[in-house]
């Protein structure tokens, strides 16, 4: 509780202003602030602050039986994620859950959170569905909004309630759908064609189907990152075209690629003609506004080959490398994969666990009895 005063310019005056700030004893999320300005006497200000004070204490009860709003609710989980770091959610990520939240739960944003049900949560997902999102980002969405009502409840944020309304809801999951991948005969004929109309994003598609690296890696790439002597390239930072900016890789660390004697002549040709420039690569305003998959499928279009999106270079690689015999836990530790589920994905697209596997079985006749056998027939026909 605070009353000052201050001198208005124009005129001179001196007036008054209050401010009242009351936080719950139960709950110190629930605060509630008031102020009061222009007052004209130190006496009449005094008046205002027992009256502030009165106001602050009827609504910080009133919070303390009814819980947070849910945008209230939204707000404080943003913040002790902020804070707490918890998850090892980055900003840009905080961001998008938020900005999902605001987009599908609006209409909830002034409601107790505590007098949301079940029916609300389930009618969400509905219209998603109806609006065909997917699955995966049903469930994304679901798994949210259940860990903001669990953080609630946890923190005494929702009262009368003990379980969020989202636990328990199933909604299955996604078919999984096949990459986008070239092969090897469709890699060359893209890199060739590249080279043969002098294409400007030549050299950034041979280093990205070289190095596995994604665009935003490439974008970061610096010489001080080249280790000529060693064959290795530094891979420890990120190009946001969200945010216009770079940050840590998408892993959160840094790792190695090793230098194949193709990628380390294409670097060397880069370095010979970089002049002053740090960057590896040439910069273009499509890449730097995160428009890469739009050019790279334009391209593919234009000469024949199937549209793919500049990631699926990555995908490229890692299936390349997996069907000339590199081990997938090597190919993992270069690509910077954390989970065995992404690792699998392309060893099913290289036809590893299942190539040859279908060589032990012998159940057609040897080639002399098939012949026989179809004379006898013939034989039988011609009588």
């Amino acid at each position: 509780m605070a009353i000052t005063s201050y001198v208005v310019e124009i005129t001179g005056d001196t007036l008054w202003k209050v401010s009242a700030c009351v936080r719950s004893n139960k709950n110190p999320f629930i605060r509630v602030q008031k102020a009061k300005f222009a007052l004209k006497s130190e006496w009449e200000a005094k008046r205002e602050e027992t009256r502030l004070i009165r106001e602050c204490e009827r609504e910080v009860s009133i919070r303390e039986n009814q819980g947070e709003s849910w945008g209230a609710l939204v707000d404080e989980w943003e913040k002790h994620l902020a804070k707490t770091r918890a998850e090892s959610l980055s900003i840009t990520t905080r961001t998008d859950y938020v900005n999902a939240l605001r987009k599908h739960t609006l209409l909830w944003w002034q409601r107790q959170a505590a007098s949301i049900t079940r029916a609300d949560v389930l009618e969400i997902l509905s219209q998603l569905k109806a609006h065909s999102s997917s699955i995966s980002y049903q469930n994304k969405l679901k798994v949210i909004i259940n860990q903001i009502f669990t953080f609630g409840i946890e923190h005494r944020l929702i009262g009368g309630m003990d379980r969020s309304p989202a636990w328990g809801i199933s909604l299955g999951r996604d078919e999984e759908k096949k990459p986008e991948i070239l092969t090897l005969t469709e890699i060359r004929k893209l890199l060739q064609e590249a080279r043969r109309m002098d294409h400007e994003w030549f050299p950034i598609w041979s280093a990205a189907l070289l190095t596995g690296m994604r665009s935003g890696e490439l974008y970061a790439l610096a010489w001080d990152d080249v280790d000529f002597e060693n064959k290795t390239l530094n891979v420890n930072k990120s190009y946001s075209a969200r945010i216009r900016a770079v940050k840590s890789t998408k892993a959160g660390y840094w790792r190695h690629v090793p230098m194949s004697d193709e990628l380390s002549a294409l670097l060397t040709g880069l370095k010979a003609s970089a002049d002053d420039r740090r960057e590896v690569l040439p910069r273009f305003p499509d890449w730097t506004k995160g428009q890469q998959a739009m050019v790279l499928r334009a391209f593919c279009e234009g000469i024949g080959l199937p549209s793919i999106k500049f990631h699926t270079l990555r995908a490229c690689f890692g299936t390349q490398l997996i069907r000339s015999g590199v081990a997938p836990a090597v190919v993992m530790k270069i690509c910077g994969w954390k989970d065995l589920e992404t690792m699998q994905r392309y060893i099913r697209l290289a036809g590893i666990e299942t190539q040859g596997a279908t060589n032990v079985l012998k159940v057609l006749p040897a080639a002399d009895v098939a012949a026989q056998v179809v004379n006898l027939f013939t034989k039988e026909r011609i009588e």
